[in-house]
């Protein structure tokens, strides 16, 4: 296939505030050590990522690294190192170089898509220097896969903790959550509905038996109706509804009518050992969860998933609450969980200076899914294959990261622009005496690249009608923003 060279700039912002460490991994390290310098790498990239803390930087030495890899929120990892501890820095640079030797190469095996993003991240992070290869995303689900929107976007709705092969069913555990009361305090929830009942139960032995979330939560809403606050504050988002409500409103795209899960639910959710995916989707698990199984008039049990036990709460408390919802399998072969066969990127992830080469996606984008805001800066694509041929498929419709032009000192004008015309570009800048541009459609293809000299303000648009993304550098600096050409 036809290579492709991506200019998409990245905006960095400051980590002040973050305390920057550095950790290393080369190919002969060892496990068992901590990764703090070249001596004393580490020979596992994931480990040390999740290791890491926003801010920090994994530097990497040349070598083929095998498996699949997550990105961790604001941990930068960079390769090409030649792994020298007495000159550390000392890199090669993977855009000149042919020889693998010379290359940190990670290699999905062609089992697994090589890098993901996921969820959006709120701090741009990059990993940058490497050789992205032999991704090919694995389209079976099971306990564990991350679910998403429609099956056709890149944003979560949760995660399956309960899954059937063979039928093709399973449960989901939720992304969104919010702080809640459980409502119902003091004995609110009597009903002159007589044979309305909300079992009390009086034991943690019995509340992580107890698997009738969506029984519970049914009598829940039937009692209350659409609204238990106990200290009702208007301008308090946790208590002018409470838990079972908030779950029963929630709409996830197709995903409606969410339940409160029971205690033993969350104690499945935890015995199915997906809280690392739970942690990296953004899931707090630190703190406790409402569950719908009620104590007494004044008290329901609440889980914490980090030490593995229920414990009893007052009900006008406000703690976690994350709803469940069963799931079925999609038909749809376009499927989100295939897309990017070697990099998935959502919001604020990006790659820098890399090679994505010979992955392959049964879905969008043969080399890298770019979704919500994710970027590329200076990457060669090649050689990689999906069924619509694009190598790099931008979710046009959630966004690519995009620039005020005003908020940069550059004015760009008309927008839209009639096919034919050209458009003006008036940088506020004396100091800058050229500007690089570059056409990016929708297919994520370069249709077309230039220079605009010192005077020179007028820019030549693509001949065919559509979305563009413009991208300007000037200096060390890139620009983008969209632009309709009608």
């Amino acid at each position: 296939m036809k290579k492709q060279v991506i200019l998409i700039g990245f905006l960095a912002i400051s980590l002040l505030g973050f305390a920057q460490k550095k950790y290393y991994v080369k190919i002969d390290g060892s496990p068992s050590l901590a990764g703090t310098s070249w001596s004393w790498a580490s020979n596992n990239i994931q480990a040390i990522v999740d290791r890491a803390s926003a801010g920090d930087t994994v530097y990497v030495g040349v070598g083929t690294y095998y498996g699949g890899f997550r990105m961790k929120e604001g941990v930068s990892v960079k390769g090409g190192y030649t792994a020298n501890n007495a000159n550390p820095t000392e890199r090669y640079d993977v855009l000149t170089q042919t020889d693998p030797a010379k290359q940190t190469i990670l290699d999905g095996g062609g089992t697994q898509r090589v890098i993901t993003q996921f969820a959006p991240f709120a701090i741009p992070t990059v990993w940058e220097g490497l050789v992205i290869q032999n991704g090919k995303p694995a389209v079976e689900l099971n306990v564990g896969s991350i679910i998403y929107y429609g099956n056709r976007s890149n944003q979560i709705a949760g995660v399956l903790y309960k899954y059937n092969a063979e039928t093709g069913q399973g449960m989901l555990f939720g992304r969104e959550e919010i702080q809640k009361q459980w409502g119902g305090y003091n004995n609110n929830y009597i009903s002159s509905i007589a044979d309305i009942v909300l079992p009390e139960i009086i034991s943690p032995e019995e509340a992580k038996a107890d698997l009738n979330g969506s029984g519970n939560s049914i009598t829940l809403l039937t009692l209350f109706g659409e609204t238990s606050a106990d200290f009702l504050d208007k301008e308090d988002g946790k208590s002018n509804n409470y838990a079972a409500y908030w779950c029963s409103t929630l709409t996830v795209d197709e995903y409606d009518h969410w339940y409160l899960p029971s205690a033993g639910e969350l104690q499945e959710v935890y015995d199915s050992g997906i809280m690392p995916v739970l942690k990296n989707i953004g899931k707090d698990i630190l703190h406790g969860y409402w569950t719908s199984t009620n104590l007494s008039p004044t008290m329901a049990w609440t889980y914490f998933f980090g030490k593995e036990y229920v414990h009893p709460a007052l009900k006008y408390n406000a703690y976690t609450v994350s709803g469940v919802h069963s799931f079925v399998r999609p038909t749809d072969t376009d499927s989100i969980f295939s897309a990017g066969g070697g990099v998935f990127l959502a919001k604020e992830g990006g790659l820098k200076n890399c090679i994505v080469k010979n992955n392959q996606s049964s879905s969008r984008g043969g080399g890298v899914y770019v979704g919500n805001g994710g970027t590329l800066t200076n990457c060669v694509v090649e050689g990689n294959q999906a069924p619509e041929g694009k190598e790099v498929y931008y979710e046009w419709t959630l966004g690519i990261a995009t620039v005020p032009a005003e908020a940069l000192q550059v004015q760009i004008y008309p927008n839209p622009v009639k096919n034919g015309e050209n458009i003006q570009v008036a940088l506020n800048a004396a100091t800058i005496s050229e500007v690089k541009y570059q056409w990016v459609n929708t297919s994520g293809k370069t249709v077309s690249t230039g220079t605009l000299h010192s005077g020179e303000n007028t820019l030549k648009t693509p001949t065919q009608s559509g979305l563009y993304l413009l991208i300007l550098t000037a200096g060390d600096k890139q620009y983008q923003t969209k632009i309709i050409i009608k």
